[in-house]
């Protein structure tokens, strides 16, 4: 029976505890005292015996209460301790100062093929050569991470010391009394640093696009994600080629395995070499100690995203074709073969097919990674969804340099309609987030938008206009741009041209097309003021043509 007493904080009460149960002639298995508690586990008590031993307790001055309890403070905490390490999947082991192996949970004894009973207290050298136990004393049982074999199997190893506990004593012992070992594999290193770069978690339903062609291509991407096989994604740039490799695999079977990232156009190919397959230890002068998973083993069990796939090197292109065919691959200086399952979304913007057709690229790699392929189209031909775009990059932009999320002008979406965007939503966003952070007001208009995008090229067709202008319009949409030029596109509104080009004179004409353009401006700019600045002329001149047509009366 294990029972709990509580009582003063006095010299001498536990002896006086201890006095009364040898009196009492009873074998004590475990005792423990803190603060104020006294715990004691003693078999020999049977429940009808233990009233009278609580009554005999009560009777030394200064115990208060007495109670049967299930557990004993250190077995609970130990019952705590191996219910964590047991919830670990990676191996922990705890040795002692002397190297010796205090404690394994579950995944060291599965990958060790030994029980617990079997490793404790043997020295840890018995499962493993590296570090060595003079190692970790030199380093105080706190070494930097370097990879180690346990088992037959490659592990990422990190030591923390085992030091004093701060329990309310005065001794002060810097001196550890051991060291935890914790071994981590490359893919649940994989799953770690994914929960850390992906917190948008996108799926296609988050993808932006309603339009036909949007709708068509998510379609298509969301039955192919389902397929375990190489997927290749084609696109201009800037069309979301990433956004779509994470959604498909968000609506894959991996879904909960890592999903890594590499950028091949970004790193020269000795550094692309060694990110995407590792290295081995020694294999070049600054190499880590141990060596270093590449990529392919940290996105073991999961997808690898490799982006601008067409910028590969022959000779990369060779290894990875290796990859492909049979998941096995060398580190950089290595000598064994390791072998993976991970599934190869590719991206590029360039013209892969045509590639392999003069040699620049390997058509047996090409054919590998288009077992599946869906093609991303551009901006310009998905017009319908540039408003959404648009709206979702003001209001993110709003939130990002904490101001109140701006009023899209009608104008200005005019303007972004006919725009060509050859930088698709990229450019797009670029190009919204400069003009927002800009503005001075509370509503983007095209002037804002054009000042934004100068430097990017080509903006929307913009002519002067003028009476032959006019005439050679007719069908187009009338708008005007931050300089009061007009601006032709796709026809709407093509009416009020007819009519100005049925008036009996050039005067009449243009007074009509003046109207409309003020009628159509007026609200989004609802005083005499805003539609002065906006248009770049005095303040007198539109009041007093805003009367004159009774727009805003």
């Amino acid at each position: 029976m294990r029972f709990e007493i509580r009582g003063e904080n006095r010299l001498g009460i536990t002896r006086d505890v201890v006095n009364v149960l040898t009196d009492q002639k009873l074998d004590l298995r475990a005792f423990e005292v803190t603060t104020h508690y006294i715990y004691a586990d003693i078999p020999a008590i049977r429940p009808e015996r233990f009233p009278l031993l609580a009554h005999a307790l009560k009777r030394i001055p200064g115990i208060s209460d007495i109670r049967e309890i299930d557990r004993l403070p250190s077995e609970r905490r130990r019952a705590q301790l191996h219910a964590t390490l047991a919830a670990l999947g990676d191996p922990v082991i705890a040795v002692d100062a002397n190297g010796q192996i205090a404690q394994a949970n579950p995944a060291a004894q599965t990958i060790t093929g030994k029980s617990e009973k079997d490793l404790r207290d043997q020295d840890i050298s018995f499962i493993l050569n590296d570090p060595s136990i003079e190692d970790l004393r030199h380093s105080k049982f706190h070494l930097p991470e370097r990879e180690v074999i346990l088992g037959g199997q490659t592990y990422l190893l990190q030591v923390e010391p085992i030091g004093h506990v701060d329990d309310g004593s005065d001794v002060d012992d810097a001196t550890p009394w051991g060291g935890v070992m914790v071994f981590h594999r490359a893919a649940r290193l994989g799953r770690v640093i994914t929960a850390l770069q992906d917190r948008s978690h996108t799926e296609f339903d988050d993808i932006i696009g309603e339009s036909r062609a949007m709708t068509r291509v998510k379609s298509q991407a969301r039955r192919l994600a389902a397929i375990d096989a190489p997927l290749l994604i084609l696109g201009e740039t800037g069309t979301g080629k990433e956004l779509f490799a994470r959604a498909s695999h968000r609506a894959s079977t991996r879904i909960d395995q890592p999903f890594l990232a590499l950028n091949c156009a970004a790193m020269p190919e000795g550094l692309a070499e060694s990110e995407l397959f590792g290295y081995a230890a020694g294999a070049f002068t600054s190499a880590r100690r141990g060596g270093k998973p590449g990529l392919l083993e940290l996105a073991d069990g999961g997808t690898l995203f490799l982006d601008e796939i067409g910028e590969l090197t022959p000779y990369l292109q060779a290894k990875l074709l290796r990859v492909l065919q049979d998941g096995r691959f060398r580190r950089v200086g290595g000598t064994d073969e390791i072998g993976v399952d991970v599934r190869i979304i590719s991206a590029t913007n360039r013209d892969l097919e045509a590639m392999s057709h003069d040699g620049t690229f390997r058509e047996d790699l090409y054919f590998r990674l288009n077992v599946l392929g869906i093609t991303l189209p551009p901006l310009r031909d998905r017009i319908e969804d540039i408003n959404d775009l648009a709206r979702f990059f003001i209001d993110r932009t709003a939130q990002q340099t904490e101001r109140a999320t701006p009023y899209l002008a009608n104008d200005a979406l005019a303007w972004l309609t006919h725009h060509t965007w050859p930088g698709n939503v990229r450019e797009l966003e670029n190009t919204l987030f400069r003009a927002v952070a800009l503005l001075d007001g509370d509503v983007l208009s095209a002037r804002d938008l054009n000042d934004a995008a100068i430097g990017t090229a080509p903006r929307p067709h913009v002519t002067t206009a003028t009476p032959q202008t006019l005439t050679s319009g007719i069908g187009a949409t009338f708008a005007s741009n931050a300089h009061g030029t007009a601006v032709y596109g796709t026809a709407q509104h093509s009416d009020i041209i007819t009519d100005a080009l049925a008036a009996p004179d050039f005067a009449a004409g243009m007074t009509m097309i003046e109207r409309e353009m003020l009628a159509r401006l007026y609200p989004d700019y609802p005083s005499s003021r805003k539609l002065a600045e906006r248009l770049g002329v005095s303040h007198t001149s539109i009041a007093n043509k805003l009367r004159k047509y009774g727009i805003g009366s």
